[in-house]
């Protein structure tokens, strides 16, 4: 990145997704090893990337409804919101007792979704939702 005039201020990895999002936009993951996954806001596209690293070591849980979506990097974190409805998925349940796992993108709970490994979720022109703070 510093070759193609990128200028670092800290040594953090969150500095090197940035940079690489400026560089190569949503196809930025592309260029990634190892293990990872994010979230980076895009102010001036009014977009919102979440990118799950090529082997889906690291989990990226998602919520849609309308124009909401709530994400984080445990369950947990997701059915805490409270415009989320912990309805369990009976499929993701019938899954789960013949596979013993619950294959992605499903989860236990009806409408939270696993982002698949290797890939990304572009959400735009997000509004303000789910008890966003006012503008």
């Amino acid at each position: 990145m510093e070759t193609k005039g990128h200028s670092f201020y800290t040594k953090t990895d969150t500095e090197v997704i940035v940079h690489a999002y400026e560089e190569y936009g949503v196809d930025c993951q592309k260029f990634f090893n190892g293990m990872f996954a994010f979230a980076l806001w895009d102010e001036s596209q009014k977009r919102l990337l979440l990118v799950r690293d090529h082997l889906g070591i690291k989990p990226l849980y998602y919520w849609l409804d309308g124009d909401c979506i709530i994400f984080g990097s445990e369950l947990k974190s997701i059915i805490l919101h409270p415009a989320v409805v912990k309805e369990v998925d009976l499929e993701a349940l019938d899954q789960f007792l013949t596979l013993e796992y619950i294959p992605t993108p499903r989860t236990i709970f009806k409408n939270v979704h696993k982002l698949p490994p290797g890939h990304r979720l572009i959400y735009q022109d997000l509004p303000r939702c789910c008890g966003s703070a006012p503008a």
